[in-house]
């Protein structure tokens, strides 16, 4: 592909659902994705490794290459997929995406070395492409985005004109850190891995709080943002809907015969990354996990807690839950909107 830096104006709108992963953004924007007026794409950062290199199944059950959007997207955005260089953009990906790079995004292009710079702008050119393909194909004026990588969302950020709207989506660190120490299957193994990757709940500490710290930055930014927990969204998914609508000034409500309190209907998609319930159709319950204050021990729920209280303190979570809580109590761990 060409890099053409005319390309760099976008009109699509992207409302960009970020956060640590297990936080619930699966789900969020699978809802997000229902109403006529959007399309919830999940994590198109992984579309060059586990969607063109791995040719995982999307949503509509077939392989990413065989699926008939994913296909008219590649044609719209580049000529079809041929015309990609997939090993160019898988390493692209990884370079730009290293958290460890995220201090280059608060710096000016002109500061960059040249071959950062210009690496960036290339990436840039590459998905001002493809979202307004995505948009143009799908016909919806919303791209909902669930990649949650904060860097990710700083490439985004670089597109001229376009419209990016940030949903910090944040969850409970202790709920966060007991999703990852269970043993989950890959709902699309890769390379023969049948499960998903485990760690000790003192990790998923440390980078639950990296990345709502490198998200917290973002408030800082001109970028519209909000924050929203989703113990709120669980507790009342209606209000949060009303809320995300005046947020990304579009009608993302669902009618009362696809979304109750505790349920809601979703149907087929295209979404060929996210947790496992992202193959799920049909009527779902929506309800509030506490199963974490129960089989994380009393030692990995001290240390989780010790290591993020200062941010619990902020989202609004009492640092000293009570034991056993039921999905009734949700709003006792509901954060605070802002």
């Amino acid at each position: 592909m060409v890099y053409d830096p005319g390309m760099e104006s976008s009109s699509a709108k992207i409302l960009y659902v970020g956060g640590y992963t297990r936080s619930g953004s699966t789900l969020v924007g699978r809802v997000l994705g229902e109403p006529p007026s959007s399309i919830c794409v999940g994590e198109t950062h992984y579309l060059w490794s586990r969607g063109l290199v791995d040719n995982v199944e999307c949503g509509c059950g077939q392989p990413f290459r065989s699926c008939p959007f994913w296909s008219a997207v590649g044609d719209e955005a580049f000529g079809g997929w041929q015309q990609v260089d997939v090993e160019r953009m898988v390493e692209i990906d990884h370079v730009t995406n290293l958290l460890a790079s995220l201090p280059f995004y608060w710096t000016r292009m002109q500061s960059l070395k040249p071959r950062l710079r210009d690496t960036i702008n290339e990436y840039v050119v590459t998905l001002t492409a493809l979202y307004d393909a995505i948009s143009r194909v799908s016909g919806a004026k919303v791209v909902v985005e669930t990649s949650k990588d904060p860097t990710f969302a700083c490439l985004l950020m670089r597109i001229q004109n376009s419209d990016v709207r940030i949903v910090h989506l944040v969850r409970d660190s202790r709920a966060v850190a007991y999703s990852w120490t269970r043993k989950r299957r890959e709902p699309s193994p890769i390379a023969g891995q049948q499960f998903m990757p485990q760690f000790s709940p003192a990790r998923t500490a440390r980078s639950w709080t990296t990345w709502n710290l490198a998200f917290d930055a973002l408030s800082a930014t001109s970028l519209p943002y909000t924050k929203l927990t989703y113990e709120s969204f669980v507790n009342d998914p209606c209000a949060a809907l009303l809320r995300l609508s005046s947020f990304a000034n579009e009608d993302l409500l669902l009618p009362e015969s696809q979304l109750t309190n505790n349920e809601v209907q979703l149907s087929g998609h295209h979404i060929f990354s996210g947790n496992p319930m992202r193959t799920n159709t049909g009527w779902l319950p929506i309800r509030l996990d506490t199963e974490w204050q129960t089989s994380l021990s009393t030692k990995q729920i001290a240390i989780v807690t010790a290591m993020t209280w200062p941010l619990l303190l902020r989202y609004g979570y009492s640092v000293l839950p009570a034991s056993g809580q039921d999905a009734s109590d949700a709003h006792l761990y509901a954060g605070r909107s802002s």
